[in-house]
């Protein structure tokens, strides 16, 4: 297995758009959160529509685009 493995089932786009969700979020960002949210659904359904996404990574993703509904469920002004 190779040291860098691991990171080829991921997507960099994604995990961005992830990253900066869960930082907007932290800093109590409300707006900028759920517009990175927005932008992050976006893409992931662009990426599982085009077929650009595996199995593995549909499945990834998709449980943690839940995990960012729910904790962002009543996450505005």
């Amino acid at each position: 297995m190779s040291l860098f493995g691991k990171h080829r089932n991921n997507n960099k786009q994604l995990d961005a758009l992830i990253t900066s969700v869960k930082n907007n979020a932290s800093n109590n960002y409300k707006d900028a959160a759920q517009e990175d949210f927005k932008k992050f659904t976006a893409r992931f359904e662009e990426l599982e529509n085009s077929g650009e996404l595996n199995d593995r990574q549909r499945e990834y993703y998709s449980s943690i685009k839940s995990e960012l509904e729910v904790a962002l469920k009543g996450f505005h002004h």
